[in-house]
């Protein structure tokens, strides 16, 4: 027992630790490549305890100070090291040992000294490195010469590091014949000597400066030691453009791959450097250059003087072009510009954007000066000169054209395309006073179209647009869109194919049915920033839709329809984005549907599906998914109002049944009697029998008061007709025939047996003629009422027939009356 005591105390002290190291990373990769990941775990030290055939290893964002000896020993398969965002300060000599596959090392955005932190034999064991990245750790100015000891790194072919003041490169860096890729951070220099990189290595075929906050006063021969350059990357770096082009002169009558000198021009007023004039002078050099992709975007170019600008020798080496966010005119020399494009005949991208030159319709003020006042008068501005319209043909193999936000008079009356190779174009945010015709001639494979902000680019007529078959990506934001949707009932017949739609920032409430046609092969819709209080309908009808983003509109809640629709397309397609942030939706009883979907949805949402919206039971805002995990907290009177509504519906169908079962009680008898006698008809009708009185009545002298209340009941309130004696046999005929005769004619008889009936010869004819009458089945039933006699005093001619007689023994009781009139009528009727 003791034993196995110690077993299970050795299992927990070792196994434990491992088991928690492990937790901390997360692994990822394949067989024979495992990456460990270790961000953010608030590791001191190197974890000892994860797989020794580890390739990757990421310890970023966590809390090292030191490497000490050894650390990666057990990792000796490691290929890629990440140790970013730390403290370290000291590198140990053999922080790395053991580490010879190593490719990758990055310990950017430490604290590590230049000067100070690397033993001179830090990185021997690295004997596969390519690329180093110890760059964002001079966070201040130091004027120390570099002692990082690179000289053993012969395999380097990328060096990432900071740009310390008064930069001096020692001569380990010379070792570095490998090297192709120089990249600089955190600049802290100030000037950039002639012999500042004398001491690199010639065959550096990239350098990127992209940090200068500060001015850097650079001489002209700076470059001269980087002969075989292929990129210069300066973007954002204080240097001015006019420095810039001054330091190409190594480069002429080369090839160079990239040019980048994106705002690179501040103004210096210390150094007499302000908005860039481009000269022939300016261009002398980089004139002579056979330039891939040029970049002269955002530097204050305010003017190009003897179309320096398209003076170059090496046209034919041209393939991307960016000249965004300048300020130049092409006054004077848009023809020579666009002839030069022509003439690029490898050009593929061109980009001439945000050009502020003039607005559309400004308004100047006058000064009046009238009987010594003096006034404001607004006067409308007019173009000062003719705009002579031009034609502009874009080369056939240009694949990238972007002209947008651009405010000036435009002189563009068409941009034209010919067997093109044209698969982007943004033609956007055009604040000009006409837009161009759009005209394509022969083939066309353009596949992404941007028209953002040109208002009146589908109102103008769909000959301005031609038909697109290749287009897959149409965007057409702020284009008033919510005016065109109430007119046209199809604006979208140029481009048939399109499977990224995005009519966002419109104002549309609204749309129509057929308003943007059969998108038969639409996947992404953004109608994001307008004003939908519903989901439009017409969204359905794209049966291959896997992303809609509705955010930002005036949306309160999600349709049912809409949201089996959305369960339809996902279970469809395997997969459904769905964007709803930034709407006011309202969690309520009435939006229960909804917010159940919330927590059972199979679709991707941004947000995960927690929007925020007004709970109206409490007057404020919450969360959807905390409103749908606790629905009956937040409204438990959902329920309570349908229970009301079940039971005031029970209620009312129980009192409506009782109402319908008290009528047909208090009118049964006349229900009754409404259906014999139809029922009666019909038969008589089909044994063709008819009957000109229902009721025949035999009576004696005594009972004439009776008849005439039996004829008001029968024939006023009952709806049949009598025949009796006193009114309907005929004067002079034979008495015995018109007895005969009527009990013939009548369909029933009634017999009032009264104490003067017994002396009364014709009641005994009339019984015999019952007789024969009911033996000839022609009468159907006799009724004897008797009235104030006996049963006994009966004559005894009723003996025969007193089988088929229905005998009323008439009350004297007025209580009881009524119910003898009701079973005469039942019996008859």
């Amino acid at each position: 027992m003791d034993n196995m005591l110690l077993f299970i105390v050795l299992c927990t002290t070792f196994v434990h630790p491992y088991r928690t190291v492990l937790a901390k990373c997360h692994f990822t990769g394949k067989v024979g490549y495992i990456e460990a990941l270790c961000k953010h775990q608030g590791f001191t030290s190197v974890p000892k305890k994860l797989p020794s055939d580890i390739k990757k290893l990421d310890l970023s964002y966590n809390r090292l100070t030191r490497l000490d000896a050894d650390e990666f020993y057990r990792y000796k398969y490691l290929e890629e090291l990440i140790i970013d965002n730390n403290v370290i300060r000291m590198l140990h000599s053999n922080a790395f040992n053991g580490l010879s596959l190593l490719r990758h090392l990055s310990l950017s955005k430490n604290n590590l000294d230049v000067s100070k932190s690397y033993h001179h034999k830090v990185f021997e064991s690295l004997q596969n490195l390519s690329v180093l990245d110890i760059s964002k750790n001079m966070k201040r100015l130091n004027n120390s010469p570099y002692k990082v000891p690179v000289s053993k790194l012969r395999t380097l072919r990328e060096l990432s590091i900071d740009l310390v003041y008064n930069a001096t490169f020692g001569r380990q860096f010379k070792k570095l014949y490998n090297l192709q890729i120089l990249r600089f951070d955190y600049c802290h220099v100030s000037y950039l000597y002639n012999e500042t990189f004398i001491g690199m290595p010639v065959n550096i075929k990239e350098f990127h400066m992209t940090t200068c906050k500060n001015f850097v006063v650079i001489e002209g021969g700076v470059l001269v030691p980087f002969q075989h350059l292929k990129v210069l990357n300066l973007t954002s770096s204080n240097i001015h453009l006019t420095q810039a082009l001054n330091i190409l002169h190594p480069f002429q009558n080369k090839s160079m791959d990239a040019l980048l000198f994106r705002g690179i021009t501040f103004a210096d007023y210390k150094h007499g450097l302000d908005a860039v004039i481009l000269t022939p002078e300016m261009m002398k050099y980089i004139r002579n250059i056979c330039i891939k992709t040029l970049d002269l975007s955002d530097n204050d170019i305010i003017l190009v003087k003897n179309r320096s600008l398209v003076m170059f020798k090496h046209r034919e080496c041209f393939e991307n072009i960016m000249l965004s966010a300048n300020s130049f005119s092409l006054d004077n020399w848009a023809v020579d510009l666009f002839i030069f494009l022509f003439t690029l005949t490898n050009i593929k991208m061109i980009d001439y954007s945000y050009f502020p030159l003039r607005f559309e319709n400004p308004v100047f003020l006058d000064v009046i000066k009238r009987n010594n006042h003096t006034t404001m008068e607004h006067v409308q501005g007019k173009w000062r000169r003719k705009v002579i319209p031009i034609t502009v043909i874009l080369p056939s193999q240009i694949q990238f054209v972007r002209i947008t936000h651009v405010m000036a008079i435009n002189a563009f009356r068409e941009i034209k395309t010919i067997n093109s190779s044209l698969r982007h174009l943004e033609i956007s945010y055009f604040e000009t006073h006409i837009f161009p015709l759009l005209t394509v001639d022969g083939f066309n494979s353009l596949e992404h179209l941007d028209l953002s902000g040109i208002r009146s680019v589908l109102t103008i007529g769909e000959s301005k647009i031609p038909v697109l078959i290749h287009l897959t990506t149409l965007i057409l934001k702020e284009t008033h869109l919510y005016d065109i949707l109430q007119t046209n009932t199809t604006i979208l017949r140029f481009c048939p194919n399109i499977i990224n739609l995005d009519i966002s920032y419109n104002y549309i409430w609204k749309i129509k049915a057929n308003s943007l046609g059969q998108l038969l092969n639409l996947k992404q819709l953004n109608v994001s920033h307008n004003l939908f209080e519903t989901v439009p309908d017409v969204v359905t009808t794209f049966s291959n839709l896997i992303e809609l983003d509705l955010s930002y509109n005036q949306l309160t809640t999600i349709g049912k329809n809409i949201l089996e629709w959305i369960d339809t397309q996902n279970k469809k397609h395997g997969t459904f984005y769905l964007y709803l942030s930034n709407n006011p939706l309202i969690c309520s009883c009435d939006t229960t549907p909804f917010l159940r979907w919330i927590l059972t949805y199979k679709v991707k949402l941004d947000y995960n599906g927690n929007y925020s919206c007004w709970v109206s039971s409490r007057k404020g805002i919450n969360y959807t998914r905390n409103v749908a995990q606790n629905f009956h907290h937040y409204f438990v009177d959902c329920n309570t109002t349908v229970w009301i509504k079940l039971g005031m519906s029970l209620l009312v169908s129980v009192l409506s049944s009782v109402l319908c079962i008290a009528l047909l009680y208090n009118f049964r008898w006349r229900i009754v009697f409404f259906f014999f006698r139809n029922f009666r008809r019909f038969a008589e009708k089909g044994l063709e029998l008819t009957f000109d009185y229902d009721v025949y009545v035999s009576y004696s002298d005594d009972c004439v008061s009776f008849v005439k209340e039996l004829q008001e009941k029968v024939e006023n309130e009952w709806g049949f007709k009598i025949c009796f004696e006193d009114r309907d046999f005929i004067i002079g005929e034979s008495i015995a025939s018109e007895r005969a005769t009527s009990i013939n004619s009548c369909r029933h008889i009634i017999f009032l047996v009264t104490p003067s009936i017994v002396k009364n010869e014709w009641t005994r004819f009339e019984i015999e003629r019952a007789k024969y009458e009911k033996f000839t089945k022609n009468l159907q039933k006799i009724v004897v009422i008797t009235r104030d006699i006996p049963l006994d005093d009966i004559p005894m001619e009723f003996s025969a027939i007193w089988k088929d007689v229905f005998l009323i023994q008439w009350p004297t009781e007025k209580v009881y009356v009524q119910m003898a009139w009701q079973k005469l009528r039942l019996w008859f009727f």
